[in-house]
């Protein structure tokens, strides 16, 4: 990857660094549009004064009834014309702080760019398989247009496997004793958008409720199966805490149990 200290992309790094370089020596702070009337004037530090102006420095003068050899401007009057004045004038004024900011939002896109270009990175390594060469362009210089259509190519591979995928088995967060898990389960039909907590039995299911384990069968199928993906995900985690505190605990209780207490000297 091409050394780039500016930030802005390397195709363009020469001209964009050339065009800092001259908005940076030309003259500095903000610039403004003095309107006399008759002409205007362009200054830097404009202070207007009442019956005037200060300024830090005369930038341009922009005359009443400038050369104006364009054709379509024939039959202007003078209220067009002295428009046309002010427009130009304002223009040249916004120039500077135009160009430093769109400077920074080069660089601030280029940044994104780069951000983007290396989650990319991060999501082949999951997405693609490894017998597959891997297609994600790793150059943040690579347009992004590229890396953007092949995230979507890889996305739309991904979303065709998620559907086939029918649950998500959730680890408890336990210290002690054995593995244990729970159930992010995808529902039956209808409901193959909806998902839900259980403990995955095959026999007797439970699903969390309320916060509580209770028999699947006491409810509805739509009622069972009511939560999204990301939010069904969310709450198994959160049961799974749950569940490894109260299997640790378990363990404690029963390691308690067995522990011999004190024995009796009955000699």
């Amino acid at each position: 990857m091409t050394t780039n200290p500016t930030n802005y992309p390397a195709e363009h790094a020469d001209y964009l660094t050339e065009v800092d370089a001259r908005q940076a020596a030309a003259t500095d702070g903000d610039w403004g549009v003095y309107d006399q009337g008759t002409l205007v004037e362009v200054v830097a530090g404009l202070e207007e004064t009442g019956h005037g102006y200060r300024c830090r420095r005369q930038i341009a003068r922009l005359d009443e009834e400038p050369i104006d050899n364009i054709p379509e401007h024939a039959d202007w009057d003078e209220e067009q014309d002295y428009a046309q004045l002010l427009a130009d004038a304002t223009f040249m004024a916004k120039a500077p702080s135009d160009i430093r900011r769109l400077l920074q939002i080069v660089q601030e896109q280029y940044q994104r760019a780069a951000a983007a270009e290396a989650q990319l990175r991060t999501i082949a390594e999951v997405l693609a398989p490894a017998s597959q060469p891997r297609r994600v362009p790793t150059d943040p210089d690579t347009p992004l247009a590229q890396s953007i259509a092949w995230l979507a190519d890889r996305a739309e591979t991904l979303n065709a496997r998620m559907q086939l995928v029918r649950d998500f088995r959730v680890p408890l967060k336990n210290r002690l004793g054995g593995y244990a898990e729970l159930t992010v389960e995808r529902g039956p039909g209808p409901y193959d958008s909806k998902w839900a907590v259980t403990d995955g039995a095959f026999f007797g299911k439970r699903v969390w409720s309320d916060g509580a384990w209770r028999p699947i069968v006491d409810f509805r199928t739509s009622s069972v199966y009511r939560f999204g993906l990301e939010d069904a995900l969310a709450l198994a985690e959160e049961v799974a805490g749950i569940e490894g505190a109260a299997h640790d605990a378990a363990i404690r209780d029963l390691e308690n149990q067995d522990t011999p207490g004190p024995q009796e000297d009955t000699r």
